[in-house]
This record gives structure tokens, C-alpha cells and sequence, in this order.
């Protein structure tokens, strides 16, 4: 309990008159001045407010007991006191009487309905009354979801799905799995096949490792349509996909590795084993098909609502034939959503140091590459290095040029590196590096990433 400071004051007289001093007193967290003031003026009349504020001042206080004695003291004379009526729901809450809070709060708003104590314990007892009902459908879901899959979801099922589709996920559902599953079903046209496609072991991974962010921030691209995820990794975006509510995920890399758990933790950087193999997933959830293979060695006869590629042209050495075999894999009123990681920014180099804060000047790797030494680098680098083997470093406007050539954008985001990036870009750095390419232009330097959305091109003729 926290005491605050005991501001010198006249002896209580027993006075309506010290009503405010006691008020006061509690706004500034001085407990004990204001239960010397309060318990002598409830004493005297316990029907007046005395009592309420007393019962505010116990509660406040973390002595609930106390709060409601003094409460059922005031409410015995004054059964209609919409504060009173408040505080009693939030007495009940804290005891986790949720039903008996739920009636108190209402008939507090029915007294004033714009009760900022009764709107506020109201508000809080939803969020405990859809905490409790989805973890009792979860329940449900996750002790009955395997024999679902082979026999057919039964109504306790659906209406355990259905109670968690009718549940507000929060704008956070990208961090807390209860959330994430909430905006599973919440997200889903059809919670037959979402119950077909339901794992929660999937969904609990995709909010440990981070694969929700980038689809939660495309969802109004994806949800409802097919999804063509270019350069996917090892197939983790899958179930980030569906909890945004895209209807299908179609993941296509040419290095994943079908029969190996290892998962990439996004939030740490660092390798995770996902416990389960991308060709497990692909077998068990219909809406999941995983490839292992380049677009342009594949014939891929569906197409899509939507194609994504996060952080993937960059490595596309055929970047515009892959582009011209997207735009022929898009439906009528598809999106081509990337993000491209720019080569000439600081950290375009994809290895060590990723930001200046990483930097270790007596580390050889990272003067190789650190204040867009890379870019000097690749001219003479071997063959076989890395960024000329896995990065095509294609310049932002060439990336538009051939994203214009099949699709019309509608979104072009460049979003810069970190001021303590950027302050790194001298004079000197910026002449040293247009004696290697005498035209790049500052911008060129400074973006970080683009973001992008374009729609295909309608067909000529």
C-alpha cells in the first residue's frame, strides 16, 4: 500500500465539511489521512457518501473485505447509487463472481449510463467473461481436434469454434497465442475446413518464432483468397497465413528442407526446432501445401488472390522472369505484395554487422562490409561469394522498372534505415562510394526496405 505523504491537517470534527479534505486526501494516495477523516463521518451516517468514499478507499487500498462491508453498510439505504452499484461489481469481479459482477455493472449503467467507474468495471469484466469462454472452448478444441480431423468436427466442436469467432482477438494477436487463436476462427469464412486445418501446437510456434507479423500486416490483401508465399524459408508462415484468414497457403522455397523440424526464431534470430517437418504439415492440414523447388522450375497449374514475397527479390538472380511467371499465376484481382531488403543500404550485405551497434572494429568480416564497404566489395569479390552467388543486387529503380512491366502498383513504400545508421553516411563515405558507382543517389543509400503492392497488369488484346 502505498502511503504518500501526510500533508499536515486541522483534527476531523465529524463534519460533512471534511468531505473534500478526505477526497483529496485520496487523490493524492494519502490512505491513513483519509481514513481518519472517513471512518468518524461513516460512524456518525452511514447512509451518507462518507461510506461510499470509504468503501473506495479500503478498496484502493487492496482490502476488499473491508470495502464491502462498508459498501452493504451504504447500499442498505441507498440500493440505487450507481457508484456504489459499480464498486460492489468490482468487489465481485476481484472475488471472480463474474456473473454477479455482470448484474451489478449493468444495473449501475441502467442507473447512469455514463458511470465512468461502472463503463470501466463493465469493461473489464467482458475481457475476464471472454477470457474464461475461450479458454473453455480451447479446452474443448485442443482435447478434440485430432479426431476431428479424421471423423469431422461434432457440434461441441463447432460451437466451441463458433464461441471463439464471435471473441474480439485484440490488435496484439500477432503476440499471445490465446489471441492468435481467437483470430484464427475470427478470420475464417468457414469454420468446418478452420477446424480441418486447426493445430494449436502451429499456432502456439507461429507466435513464439514471429510468423503472424507479416501477414497481420497484410491481412487486407490475403484474407479469404489463396496464398502464394515465394521464398517462404522452411514453411513456418503457413499457420501465420491462416490466422489471418487467408482460405489457402502455397509455400514454395528451393531450399527448404522437407523432412527437417529446424525453424528460424524470428524475434531472436536464432535457430528453433519447430517440432514438426514441413512434409508433416503439408500431410495434416489441407489448407498447407508445401514445396520444395524455384517458381521458374515448376508448374504450378492453381492461381492465387494473393503472392507474397518478404524479403525474398533480393535473392532472385531471374528476378524478371520470376516476375513475369507471377503475373501469370494471379487471379483477377490479385495482389503481388514484397518487401525487398536494398543491397546499397548499410546492412544490405545481408551478413555481419546488421546495424552499427553490432559493429566490431577488430573484426575483419565486419570491415569488409561495414559503412556499405559491400558495395566496393562486390565488384572484385569471387565468384562463389555470397553476394554474388545469393543476392542480385538490383538497384530500387530498377526493381519498379520490372515490377511495372507486368504490374501496376498501387504501393510503393521506401522506408529508411535507423537514424544511427543513417548518421554514418559522410561526405566522405557518400564520395568514396560514387567513385564505384558515379550515379547512385542518396536515396539509394538510405532506404532500407520498400514495401509494395501491385495489381497484375490486364490482359492486352
Amino acid at each position: 500500500m502505498q502511503s504518500g505523504t501526510i500533508h499536515p491537517a486541522q483534527p476531523a470534527d465529524g463534519s460533512q465539511a471534511d468531505l473534500p479534505r478526505a477526497i483529496g486526501a485520496m487523490q493524492r494516495q494519502e490512505w491513513e489521512e483519509a481514513r481518519r477523516i472517513l471512518v468518524p463521518l461513516a460512524a456518525q451516517k452511514p447512509k451518507s457518501v462518507a461510506s461510499f468514499h470509504l468503501a473506495r478507499l479500503e478498496l484502493e487500498a487492496g482490502d476488499t473485505a473491508a470495502a464491502e462491508t462498508h459498501l452493504n453498510a451504504f447500499l442498505e439505504f441507498r440500493p440505487r447509487h450507481p457508484g456504489a452499484l459499480a464498486l460492489k461489481a468490482r468487489v465481485a469481479l476481484i472475488r471472480g463472481e463474474l456473473e454477479l459482477a455482470s448484474e451489478l455493472a449493468d444495473e449501475a449503467l441502467e442507473q447512469d449510463p455514463k458511470n465512468f467507474g461502472a463503463l470501466s468495471t463493465r469493461s473489464q469484466i467482458d475481457d475476464a467473461l471472454n477470457t474464461k469462454a475461450a479458454a473453455q472452448a480451447l479446452e474443448t478444441l485442443n482435447s478434440g481436434y485430432l479426431k476431428a480431423r479424421q471423423d469431422g468436427p461434432d457440434s461441441k466442436l463447432l460451437a466451441a469454434a463458433a464461441t471463439l469467432a464471435e471473441l474480439d482477438p485484440g490488435n496484439r494477436w500477432n503476440d499471445d497465442t490465446t489471441a492468435a487463436a481467437i483470430a484464427y476462427f475470427k478470420h475464417a469464412g468457414d469454420l468446418q475446413a478452420a477446424l480441418r486445418n486447426y493445430d494449436p501446437h502451429l499456432i502456439s510456434a507461429s507466435v513464439e518464432l514471429d510468423y503472424i507479423t507479416w501477414p497481420k500486416r497484410i491481412q487486407p490483401h490475403i484474407r479469404g483468397g489463396a496464398v502464394l508465399d515465394v521464398g517462404c524459408g522452411f514453411g513456418g508462415y503457413g499457420m501465420g497465413f491462416l490466422i489471418a484468414g487467408a482460405k489457402s497457403y502455397t509455400g514454395l522455397d528451393p531450399v527448404m528442407q522437407l523432412d527437417s523440424t529446424k525453424a528460424r526464431n524470428k524475434r531472436t534470430r536464432s535457430v528453433a526446432n519447430l517440432g514438426v517437418t514441413p512434409r508433416e504439415i503439408s500431410a495434416s492440414l489441407p489448407a498447407i501445401n508445401l514445396i520444395q523447388g524455384k517458381l521458374e522450375d515448376l508448374h504450378i497449374d492453381s492461381t492465387f488472390h494473393a503472392i507474397s514475397l518478404h524479403n525474398v527479390t533480393e535473392h532472385l538472380i531471374q528476378l524478371e522472369q520470376v516476375f513475369k511467371e507471377l503475373a501469370t499465376l494471379c487471379k483477377k484481382d490479385a495482389k503481388l505484395i514484397y518487401t525487398h531488403h536494398n543491397y546499397y543500404c548499410w546492412n544490405g550485405h545481408h551478413g555481419n554487422p546488421a546495424w552499427p551497434e553490432q559493429l566490431d572494429t577488430d573484426n575483419p568480416e565486419h570491415l569488409r562490409l561495414y559503412d556499405w564497404n559491400h558495395i566496393e566489395f562486390a565488384v572484385n569479390a569471387p565468384e562463389d561469394d555470397y553476394v554474388r552467388t545469393h543476392l542480385n543486387r538490383v538497384r530500387l529503380d530498377e526493381i519498379r522498372s520490372v515490377t511495372e512491366k507486368y504490374f501496376d502498383i498501387e504501393t510503393w513504400q521506401e522506408i529508411p534505415s535507423s537514424p544511427s545508421t543513417l548518421s554514418r553516411l559522410t561526405p566522405g563515405v557518400l564520395g568514396r562510394i560514387r567513385k564505384t558507382i558515379p550515379d547512385i543517389e542518396e536515396r539509394e543509400l538510405t532506404t532500407n526496405l520498400v514495401f509494395c503492392v501491385a495489381a497484375p497488369k490486364p490482359p492486352t488484346g
